[in-house]
């Protein structure tokens, strides 16, 4: 494996004063990241009982639900990138789904490498979307993706087209009118699956990670365990049983503004409005409820499958010094605010997140608790150095179990070819700016820069609907928060380009 070039590693001074004078070095937690894609921050049951997730619901029971969490980029390439780097998109120097970094060219070592040059072992399963073609495996020992050859491939990876080709061809075969991404239509209203579990892509990781669990876990090392589905994202295939567990009644179809009242926007023109809109305008209620029910259905038989690879892990004694990590790179709007799908957007449940942290390394009185605090994707990278004991890793991140708090929370997005638009969010107002892009330093920015505003009130307006930027009665809010925002861009390390980036 290609080792990468930036890292900087060093244990706690008290892990090396008790090695100096004979004692036992205390043993370092397993580490168990598991995660999903385009998962609705609201969408675990300890937050919103009619979405049935009893595995997340019971890592919270004893670890602690950050409820104001968001990501860094609401889209998966970078999000991701962000999430295993521990840096803001425009310190990666990744923006957009089409982009990504060769082994050369990353700013420094992803989370597994770290984890890896540190002692563990690290084994990875499922989807990462933060490699490119022919990179290496960026750390991870044991490698495993539900991919085909033409996404992700890793060297040394095992891919699920080449161990389970007969079954990947019938997953492939059952989705292939679901459209790019599976997000079509189609992909959204979905079907009741009709292939195996274990020939669905994350179905097949899911049986890999077992087995490794099984035969493959060096009890001599802390290990690092990164299970990562591509569900509940389009296509809502599931497999035959979890829809079974809801009622086609209750599921709740959204109410829909205006076309003025919404738009324009910092988003406009993104993501295939107008396949979603012109089909969704015109769907019924069954439909509208046959789609949510799915996509619930989607998070539980995921939920399943953690809480089955939980089970395993108990069973092997790994969860009796651990932390567990459960959080998915960013939201879905699911047909909200005019029919909007997916993400691409700084709005709510695109930006937002589920984060869960729990395991045994949880203060007690942390346990079962809810915390409001602004959180973010990259503060998981320095609370998993804290509880690993490693040190000089510099990251802007906060430790998610200690006491620094934020002022606000951050995100930024680049989709659209003219404008970067950048985001500053508390609990009480979110404010979105937008500026002409710049393809080369995206953290230079000024107030003369701003050509378009948005400013939310949180606490009357949950939905967004009402847009009171540049309105008297918030003039004093807007103005704080944009100072913040600036400084708080300006703050931000740009990413120089060693060679180029290569398109996915």
């Amino acid at each position: 494996m290609k080792i990468a070039r930036y890292s900087c590693l060093s244990f706690t001074l008290i892990a090396s004063f008790s090695m100096a004078f004979g004692q036992k070095k205390p043993s370092r937690p397993n580490i168990i990241f598991l995660m999903s894609d385009q998962q609705r921050w609201n969408y675990i049951g300890k937050i919103d009982p009619g979405v049935k997730t009893p595995a997340l619901d019971n890592i919270a029971k004893d670890g602690v639900i950050f409820s104001q969490a968001v990501c860094q980029a609401p889209m998966c390439v970078p999000s991701r990138y962000s999430l295993m780097t521990g840096l803001y998109p425009s310190s990666v120097g990744v923006f957009k789904n089409g982009e990504s970094l060769s082994d050369e060219n990353m700013p420094c070592d992803a989370l597994p490498e770290v984890l890896r040059k540190a002692g563990y072992q690290t084994a990875g399963f499922g989807k990462t979307h933060w490699s490119s073609q022919n990179c290496s495996t960026r750390g991870f020992d044991v490698r495993y993706i539900g991919h085909g050859h033409d996404v992700n491939e890793e060297k040394g990876a095992v891919m699920m087209v080449d161990d389970n080709p007969d079954g990947f061809k019938r997953y492939n075969e059952e989705t292939k009118n679901f459209g790019s991404g599976e997000e079509r239509p189609e992909g959204y209203l979905g079907i009741t699956s009709k292939v195996p579990e274990g020939d669905h892509r994350d179905g097949w990781v899911f049986n890999e990670c077992l087995k490794f669990l099984d035969n493959g876990v060096d009890a001599k090392k802390p290990l690092f365990l990164y299970l990562s589905f591509l569900k509940p994202h389009a296509a809502n295939n599931i497999p035959q049983g979890y829809e079974d567990l809801y009622n086609m009644e209750d599921m709740p179809v959204p109410e829909q503004p205006s076309y003025n009242q919404v738009e324009p926007n910092h988003a406009t023109g993104t993501n295939r409005e107008s396949m979603y809109r012109n089909f969704w305008s015109k769907a019924d209620k069954k439909q509208w409820q046959q789609m949510i029910l799915r996509y619930r259905a989607n998070c539980t038989w995921i939920d399943s499958m953690f809480g089955r690879v939980m089970d395993k892990l108990k069973s092997k004694g790994l969860l009796d010094n651990c932390l567990i990590v459960f959080v998915s790179d960013h939201g879905e709007m699911l047909g909200e605010r005019y029919y909007r799908f997916n993400k691409y957007c700084l709005f709510e449940n695109s930006v937002r997140v589920p984060m869960i942290l729990g395991g045994t390394v949880i203060p007690k009185e942390k346990r079962g608790t809810i915390d409001k605090r602004p959180a973010e994707l990259i503060d998981i990278f320095p609370t998993i150095m804290k509880v690993s004991g490693i040190t000089n890793i510099d990251k802007p991140g906060l430790d998610l179990l200690g006491k620094k708090q934020k002022d606000a929370s951050y995100c930024e997005i680049h989709e659209r070819k003219d404008t970067a638009s950048y985001m500053w969010r508390n609990t009480d107002f979110k404010l979105i700016i937008s500026v002409k892009r710049k393809e080369k330093d995206t953290t230079s920015i000024v107030s003369k820069d701003i050509i378009a505003g948005e400013l939310y009130d949180l606490r009357s307006d949950e939905r967004e609907w009402n847009n009171v930027y540049n309105t008297e009665k918030y003039a004093v809010i807007q103005k704080q928060m944009g100072k913040a925002l600036l400084e708080h861009i300006g703050k931000i390390k740009p990413y120089v380009i060693k060679t180029s980036l290569t398109g996915k």
